[in-house]
C-alpha cells in the first residue's frame, strides 16, 4: 500500500468551466490525471486530494465530478479547497456518498488519520488553511478572523495525529504527513500554520491552491517540489498544473 497526493483538479463534468481556457498543462488535463493516476495506483493505495476539486455550486451537482475521482483505483481522502462551493455538512456529504456510492471516497473535515503504507502506520493531518498576514490580497478586518480559526483547526488535528502516533508502537510507526489547500505560508515563513507543522514533527506538508504554469509548455509543470524546508519539515507544492498532472508519491 502506497499513498499519493495531488490536488486542485477543478473538475466541471456538470457546469460550464473549462480549465483548457488556461492552456499549458490545463490542456486535456483530466484525460491526463486518469491516465497517470490508472497507471500508478493500486486498489489498495490511498491518494489524499487537498482541495478545489469541484467547480460545482450545490451539493449534488458535484456527482458527476465526484464519480470521475470514484472510478480511479485506490481510497481517496479528499479536503476542501476554497472553491469547493458545493462542499457541505458531514451529514449531506455522507447522504450524497449513499446516493451516488461513492464509497471510495473520504471526506476529512480538519481531522487526522491513521494509514498503513509500506509495513508502518502514518498518520496525516488537515485542514482548509486560509492567506496569511503578508499576502498580497489579505485584508486584516475580513481574514485575521478566519487565519485564526484555521490555524486552531490545524492545531487541533495535530494534537490528535500525536495521541494517534503514541498510540502506535515504535517498530510500527512512521511519518505524519499535514496536507493543506492553501500554503501554510507566503513571504514571510513564520506563521501560525508553519509553527504547528514544524513543532508537531511532521516531516511533510502538501499543499495546493497556487496555480502559475497556464501559459507555459507542460513541460515547464514537470516539477514536484517548492524546494522550502524548514525545521526539518519540507514543503511541497501539488496542485496538478504544477505536477505535470501526475500524483506525487508520499510514501511506498
Amino acid at each position: 500500500m502506497a499513498i499519493y497526493t495531488i490536488s486542485d483538479l477543478h473538475l466541471s463534468f456538470s457546469s460550464d468551466k473549462p480549465m483548457n481556457i488556461f492552456g499549458g498543462a490545463w490542456q486535456n488535463h483530466e484525460k491526463n490525471i486518469k491516465e497517470n493516476w490508472f497507471s500508478t495506483v493500486k486498489e489498495d493505495d490511498f491518494v489524499v486530494l487537498p482541495g478545489d476539486h469541484s467547480w460545482a455550486l450545490r451539493t449534488e451537482d458535484a456527482a458527476e465530478d465526484l464519480l470521475f475521482i470514484h472510478r480511479m483505483p485506490g481510497k481517496k481522502i479528499l479536503l476542501k479547497g476554497n472553491h469547493d462551493l458545493w462542499w457541505a455538512t458531514s451529514r449531506k456529504m455522507e447522504e450524497l456518498k449513499k446516493a451516488n456510492a461513492l464509497d471510495s471516497i473520504f471526506f476529512m473535515y480538519n481531522d487526522s488519520l491513521v494509514l498503513p503504507s509500506g509495513g508502518k502506520k502514518h498518520v496525516i493531518a488537515g485542514t482548509r488553511g486560509w492567506l496569511c498576514p503578508g499576502d498580497n490580497e489579505y485584508k486584516p478586518s475580513e481574514d485575521n478572523k478566519i487565519y485564526i480559526r484555521e490555524a486552531g483547526r490545524l492545531e487541533s488535528s495535530l494534537k490528535k495525529a500525536s495521541v494517534l502516533l503514541e498510540n502506535i508502537s515504535v517498530s510500527d510507526r512512521g511519518n505524519l504527513y499535514v496536507f493543506m489547500h492553501y500554503p501554510p505560508f507566503n513571504q514571510q515563513k513564520d506563521t501560525l500554520f508553519t509553527q504547528h507543522i514544524e513543532s508537531s514533527g511532521a516531516t511533510h506538508c502538501y499543499y495546493g491552491h497556487i496555480h502559475g504554469f497556464t501559459s507555459f509548455d507542460i513541460k515547464e509543470a514537470r516539477r514536484t517540489n517548492v524546494n522550502l524546508k524548514e525545521n526539518s519539515t519540507k514543503y511541497s507544492l501539488v496542485s496538478c498544473d504544477y505536477t505535470g498532472n501526475r500524483l506525487i508519491k508520499v510514501t511506498d
